[in-house]
């Protein structure tokens, strides 16, 4: 299976390898995860038990973790995931590394990945969930022409889904 590629102005994505395990780790702080729906975890070894599924799902082309870059350095910027790509909805998750927040590289690489799944996929609209708190993560989803239609209280918070437009 084709490994796509994706270029921006600032970032390349690609699809996650195991060479990206230790820097992503690295990046996940209780302060990121405040708004995401899964709680840090208590070692290098617990982040390192879900991500061979990540390969396999890749492979069954049901999901995709596209690991963002900056384009001169190489750095590891985030991660921008399209889960349930077999379906007609798609749903987007995200999250950017806490010291490059509010640079716009989230609504970069997301924009990039939706592109991207709007020509790869036979999509009728993709699903954004996000906290209701997090306003950049939200605004990123009515940038893309999302429209709120629905919330629903979390463990963590409450959450507002978006339904994007293919």
């Amino acid at each position: 299976m084709m490994r796509p590629e994706l270029t921006t102005q600032r970032l390349k994505l690609r699809i996650y390898t195991p060479q990206d395990a230790a820097e992503m780790y690295s990046h996940i702080t209780p302060t990121l995860t405040r708004f995401m729906a899964w709680e840090p975890p208590a070692s290098y070894e617990e982040f390192l038990e879900n991500k061979p599924l990540w390969e396999e799902r890749f492979l069954k082309g049901t999901d995709y973790h596209f690991v963002a870059r900056d384009i001169r350095s190489g750095r590891y910027i985030g991660i921008v995931g399209v889960h349930r790509a077999t379906t007609t909805t798609p749903e987007f998750g995200v999250w950017m590394c806490e010291d490059v927040h509010g640079q716009g590289f989230g609504k970069e690489a997301v924009t990039a990945v939706f592109d991207w799944a709007k020509e790869a996929l036979q999509v009728d609209y993709f699903v954004y969930p996000v906290a209701e708190e997090n306003r950049a993560s939200r605004k990123i989803a009515e940038t893309l022409g999302g429209k709120l239609v629905s919330s629903e209280q979390k463990p963590k918070y409450m959450a507002v889904t978006y339904h994007i437009p293919a």
